[in-house]
């Protein structure tokens, strides 16, 4: 046989197997993927049961809160020394006094040693001081005068309405009344107390000037407790304007308020007309929290709640709501008045402070806030059963972004964590 024929035939048949080779090959590629995918479609809800990040459904609450800022409000006045001199406090920080007790004196060593030619001096000073409140007298009864003009315009409209028998409209004009003399009645009690503080800084300048012409080192001034009341060092000068009994209380603007700190230690020196202590009446702290209600309405009036100041203590207070207010010109910002049921002893120097209202508890199966997922329209978490994490569907009572409380599954499914 000729060699390039033998040749010819080598090469057509070194061709034939080369392609059968690579069609047994693809077959078997198929076949391996074919299988490999039956075998991962089989292992696979195991592996997936076994491994992935779950959680334990367990039995648990929520609180539903609000955060915002709390104003803290008490019964509460300042005592202020109508003469300048050093500070001596006769009882500590934070001590409860019976009424007329001696809290502090003044002394001025550089007056004593001058008692006679300087008498005029601190007789100018106790006047200065009692000019100012003098001041402060007249503004509360211009106020008052106001106040009384709309209750007699108010009275006018009523006998109007009376007399055409205007039911609707008489009883606006009533409501109106009610809160004319509500303030009213606040305006005059804190006319009363002016005058009793003029009252008490003449008093003191007095007595200091008998006892410095009786003996030098003697005490200038003494000042002494109005009523039973808790004594406090720290004042902020927003004392006499924020009062539980102000009508005007939710009206008041947080970021306007500016208190100006100050405490006082033993033998420090403080200029006439300052606050030396103030005193704390009831033992009551009442909060007016601000905070958005984005979800719905405020608690009503006469509601518990609990009030947490997270800062200083884990603790929830609890509390009932007094009044309420919506802010203006917000859109879920409200003023809520609430009375604390025990004097908190550590917001005694503060004013502003983070609170958080805390109007209601959700109890029921806790689980992660991520596990809870939409599908189809439906609300619900994924469950092992048998290996396999199913769907089902739950009603979502409360969350607080880490934990979510449902109801719809047991206590100990576990459900997968991370959809």
């Amino acid at each position: 046989m000729p060699t390039d024929l033998r040749r010819r035939r080598m090469e057509e048949r070194s061709s034939a197997e080369h392609w059968q080779n690579v069609f047994i090959t693809a077959v078997a590629a198929f076949l391996v993927a074919v299988l490999s995918y039956a075998v991962f479609v089989l292992i696979c809800p195991r592996t997936v049961g076994r491994f992935a990040s779950s959680a334990v459904a367990r039995r648990g609450s929520i609180e539903n809160e609000v955060t915002g800022t709390g104003m803290i409000v008490r019964d509460e006045r300042v005592v202020i020394t109508p003469i300048s001199g050093v500070v001596h406090f006769h009882l500590d920080d934070g001590v409860k006094t019976a009424s007329g007790e001696a809290v502090a004196e003044i002394r001025d060593t550089a007056l004593l040693s001058r008692v006679g030619p300087d008498a005029d001096k601190v007789q100018k000073e106790v006047d200065s001081f009692v000019q100012a409140v003098a001041l402060r007298e007249r503004r509360e009864r211009e106020r008052l005068n106001a106040v009384r003009v709309q209750i007699a315009v108010k009275e006018e409209e009523l006998r109007a309405y009376v007399e055409r028998k205007d039911a609707k409209n008489a009883n606006r004009i009533h409501d109106d009344l009610s809160v004319l003399r509500a303030q009213e009645a606040a305006i005059q009690a804190s006319i009363v107390r002016t005058r009793e503080e003029i009252e008490s800084a003449q008093r003191a300048v007095a007595e200091a000037k008998r006892q410095s012409d009786v003996a030098m080192g003697r005490a200038l001034a003494v000042l002494r407790s109005f009523e039973a009341s808790l004594i406090s060092r720290y004042t902020d000068g927003l004392e006499g304007l924020l009062r539980p009994d102000d009508p005007d209380l939710l009206m008041h603007d947080p970021s306007k308020l500016r208190p100006n700190p100050c405490r006082l230690e033993d033998g420090q020196y403080v200029a006439a007309g300052n606050a030396v202590f103030r005193e704390i009446q009831n033992y009551r702290t009442h909060v007016v929290v601000f905070a958005e209600f984005p979800d719905g309405a405020p608690p009503e009036p006469g509601r518990r709640v609990r009030v947490r100041f997270p800062r200083l203590a884990t603790e929830a207070v609890g509390a009932t709501v007094l009044s309420l207010q919506k802010r203006q010109g917000t859109a879920h910002e409200w003023a809520v008045h609430v009375a604390l049921d025990r004097y908190a002893t550590s917001l005694t120097d503060t004013r502003f402070e983070e609170v958080r209202l805390v109007t209601g508890l959700f109890e029921g199966i806790l689980v992660p806030a991520p596990a809870v997922v939409e599908r189809g329209g439906s609300t619900g978490v994924y469950v092992l059963r048998s290996d396999r994490f199913s769907f089902r569907e739950v009603e979502v009572l409360a969350t607080d972004g880490e934990s979510t409380v449902v109801r719809g599954i047991t206590e100990g499914d576990r459900v997968l964590a991370r959809p």
